[in-house]
């Protein structure tokens, strides 16, 4: 199974919980049902203990939870449930209409109808949200696009996986070039975060298209990159600048730019791991100076080489921990590139324990036995 991270996040938050969506499918009327059986047991409770009716204030309790997971609609049937019965708890009693009774009545109808306003404002927060999320799918096909499933003799895939809840793009950013005997490919990480990276990284993204198709080498591509980054507007605090790998395969080769990026991991048949390293690290893009030539690496069919973003490396346990990269190698020996994948973010889920908080981007790529 493909692993969707937005698609699932999408899910679970664009639906209010009880409304006639995914929600209410996965537990059918649940806050309605707790809400009746909650004013039944106060019921219960006021007349088994004969308190004369001074639970009733505690039936307001039974609107307010509907309203946080409930729709208006069935928010207003909880209400109008609790004011009966208030209004039906003072008849054992017999202070039916005496002005204890009357001023615990009011302020059961005041809570409900607050109530009934509040999962009106949350119902309609959520269908906004809702909406947002679908402009954030679109908005992540347009900047992510998908790399080609095959390309110049090898494989690939590619995930991604946004530190914000609400968000399905961040600065991580990556973009593949193909060419019928080459493949390019660019991963990298914006300094900062919010709307400003997005930008950033989708506008690198474009740069990069347009060097990687004419420039012959990638130091030069760098240059190209560098420069753009460079005339980018500073923000008021901090600097702009863009950590990144330059890869470019071709036959047996593997070509590396790093700009000062985690290395790329390669995984040989053998199942041994190897960081493809440069003796110095260029800076990162934005910050000037010259550009390294490139590094060179071999690797043969049935190889896998992993691009990543830190948020991978420094993704920690309860005990604050990195993920320890050694765990990448049986998730690396999974049978296709889908599912080596999914099991590395399957790693960092149960590493973190949860959802990461830093974006990740991974893009694996696998050659293929040469057809003749």
């Amino acid at each position: 199974m493909r692993f969707d991270p937005l698609a699932d996040r999408a899910e679970h938050t664009t639906t209010p919980a009880g409304s006639d969506g995914a929600g209410s499918r996965r537990v059918p009327w649940l806050g309605l049902r707790l809400s009746i059986g909650f004013i039944a047991i106060i019921l219960l409770v006021d007349v088994a203990a004969g308190t004369h009716a001074i639970l009733i204030g505690f039936l307001a309790l039974a609107p307010l939870f509907a309203a946080a997971v409930e729709t208006p609609r069935r928010t207003a049937a909880v209400s109008a449930t609790a004011t009966t019965a208030a209004v039906a708890a003072g008849l054992p009693s017999g202070m039916l209409g005496s002005l204890d009774h009357l001023l615990r009545v009011a302020v059961v109808i005041t809570v409900s109808l607050m109530a009934v306003y509040v999962a009106r404002a949350r119902t309609r927060r959520e269908e906004r949200l809702g909406r947002m999320v679908e402009i954030v799918r679109v908005t992540q096909a347009a900047i992510l696009r998908e790399p080609p499933r095959r390309a110049a003799g090898v494989e690939l895939a590619a995930r991604y996986v946004s530190a914000y809840e609400e968000a399905g793009v961040g600065g991580d950013l990556y973009e593949v070039v193909a060419d019928p005997d080459r493949l390019r490919i660019i991963i990298g990480d914006v300094c900062g975060k919010g709307l400003a990276a997005v930008r950033l990284a989708s506008a690198v993204m474009g740069a990069f298209r347009q060097s990687a198709i004419v420039r012959p080498d990638l130091a030069q591509v760098a240059r190209d990159l560098d420069q753009f980054v460079a005339r980018e507007p500073m923000p008021a605090k901090g600097s702009t600048f863009v950590t990144a790998v330059l890869v470019e395969l071709r036959g047996d080769e593997i070509r590396t730019v790093n700009c000062g990026h985690p290395a790329p991991i390669l995984r040989h048949r053998s199942g041994e791991l190897e960081e493809l390293e440069m003796s110095s690290p260029d800076r990162p893009l934005g910050l000037g100076g010259p550009r390294t030539l490139e590094s060179v690496s071999r690797w043969n069919a049935g190889d896998r080489l992993l691009l990543l973003t830190d948020g991978l490396l420094e993704a920690r346990d309860g005990q604050r921990r990195f993920f320890p990269l050694h765990a990448l190698r049986a998730c690396l020996a999974e049978p296709s590139v889908d599912d080596c994948l999914d099991a590395v973010w399957d790693a960092v889920h149960r590493h973190v324990g949860g959802e990461p908080h830093d974006d990740i981007a991974l893009l694996l790529v696998e050659r293929q036995p040469v057809v003749r």
